[in-house]
């Protein structure tokens, strides 16, 4: 405990305050008188419980008013009916915690000291099901922007006293805080110290959001592919940090980062643990199919038709030639105008309001494709073609990698355009070579295929059947 003594020439707290927030008329101060000392409580009023201030701080202290006996600056803790009164020596602290909705009181006697006492009230949005992570089966729980509520959601998950949170401030001009949370015994220490290093070195002057902290941490900044994953979900979490992967929590944000984080990782829901190993193996292997379909299938049509023809079946050729009778475009025209009108009713039906947003676009797919081949703009076959990407890009489970294969999808397009089956091959080596050399927090991000792990395949492609230890009393695959 610093007990400061007050002098002519140094600046009182409340002169402090005053000169920090600029004289905000949301800041209160409140002022009594008790025997030999002099009580200021501050707090702003828009963000504290003015009840629980009322209640815990002002009553009990008005009911010292009158009596005869000096009160001690120190003994204010033992006065006020409250659980917990930090002591507070710093200058920037006393802002934070202002700004976190606590009361500062400051009590000046012969001696100046300064308590904060918790009377926060912010307002909450109830621990509802994420909406762009929608599942059959499980927790409907999710995370919100408050962090205490979010670590107490994964404290009832997780019942562990290995279970670490570590706080950090960030931010030049506004301060947010942050969490990392990990297992004590199960992360390695290497990944700690490389999250704690990226942590520290962050210079941005306002984190306001996980998806901001996510690209100021990551070192893999060309690369379309996201290298910390995002999640609404508690029980994803725990399951993280059950394999000794990292998560940071961000204040204000209902978003969580798991690392590091492999694209095996990305293409999993929590929906393949929930069921047998076969029927979520399947389902596990049709995603994986729809991805690379996603961001193929368009390039390997152009190749086809613009340069491979001999590769089509004579019956299919002659039909394809058919229905582009009258197109005045190239295919490769065709493709790139199609891609272009599914990516504008994508972003119009994610920017409309929800009641409408998925008729809109709906509706304006069937519409513009009708449209477009009664035209004689584009031919039946790209309007199918290119349709059943798009349907193929919604299986991916992960938005952040939705969005990397969409933008591979017109790399591919452009290489299929000028040198066919061989120009799709080379991008595919582009990227390969690329996604084999990424790493998220030094892990490999191909994990467990390259390289390869074997023992790390059984929840990989195929997630096989969970067996029960019996003498460690352990589930595990």
């Amino acid at each position: 405990m610093k007990i400061r003594k007050r002098s002519n020439k140094q600046t009182t707290v409340t002169e402090q305050i005053i000169e920090d927030f600029h004289n905000s008329s949301d800041v209160q101060f409140k002022s009594l008188a008790l025997p030999s000392l002099d009580i200021t409580l501050v707090f702003i009023c828009d963000i504290t419980n003015k009840k629980t201030i009322q209640d815990l701080i002002i009553a009990p202290l008005l009911a010292l008013v009158n009596q005869d006996e000096p009160v001690n600056p120190s003994s204010i803790p033992s006065i006020l009916p409250v659980e917990a009164i930090d002591v507070v020596n710093n200058r920037e602290k006393v802002n934070t915690y202002l700004m976190d909705g606590y009361s500062i009181i400051i009590a000046s006697g012969k001696a100046e000291i300064v308590y904060a006492i918790n009377t926060s009230k912010f307002v909450k949005r109830n621990t509802e099901e994420p909406v762009n992570e929608p599942t059959i089966s499980g927790p409907r729980d999710g995370f919100v922007e408050s962090i205490e509520d979010n670590k107490a959601l994964i404290r009832k998950h997780m019942h562990s006293s290995d279970l670490v949170f570590e706080r950090y401030s960030v931010g030049t001009e506004v301060k947010t805080c942050i969490e990392l949370v990990y297992l004590k015994g199960k992360a390695r220490e290497e990944l700690l110290n490389e999250a704690r290093e990226r942590i520290d070195a962050i210079e941005a002057e306002y984190i306001g959001d996980a998806g901001l902290l996510e690209q100021t941490i990551s070192k893999n900044k060309y690369s379309t592919f996201p290298e910390l994953t995002n999640t609404q979900f508690p029980l994803k979490v725990t399951n993280a940090l059950m394999e000794g992967k990292i998560t940071i929590l961000t204040d204000g944000s209902p978003t969580a980062l798991i690392a590091p984080t492999t694209l095996n990782m990305l293409l999993q829901t929590p929906d393949d643990y929930y069921f047998k190993w076969i029927p979520a193996s399947l389902t596990r292997i049709l995603t994986y199919f729809a991805a690379i379909i996603s961001f193929v299938l368009p390039a390997i049509y152009i190749s086809l038709i613009s340069f491979h023809h001999g590769l089509i079946p004579t019956d299919l050729a002659i039909s394809l030639s058919k229905t582009r009778e009258g197109v005045p475009f190239p295919s490769v025209i065709e493709a790139f105008l199609m891609e272009l009108t599914i990516e504008i009713l994508r972003e119009a039906g994610i920017r409309l309001p929800k009641p409408i947003g998925s008729t809109v676009s709906i509706v304006g797919a069937i519409v513009i494709g009708e449209t477009a081949v009664s035209a004689g703009i584009v031919s039946p076959m790209m309007v199918m073609v290119i349709s059943f990407t798009a349907i193929c890009s919604f299986t991916v489970p992960n938005y952040q990698l939705s969005l990397a294969l969409r933008s591979i999808r017109f790399f591919l397009l452009f290489f299929a355009a000028i040198l066919g089956i061989y120009g799709m091959l080379i991008a595919l080596f582009i990227i390969s070579t690329h996604l084999v050399s990424l790493r998220s927090f030094k892990v490999p991000y191909m994990e467990p295929f390259a390289p390869f792990r074997l023992n790390q395949l059984k929840d990989s492609v195929i997630r096989l059947f969970f067996k029960q230890d019996k003498k460690a009393g352990k589930t595990h695959e």
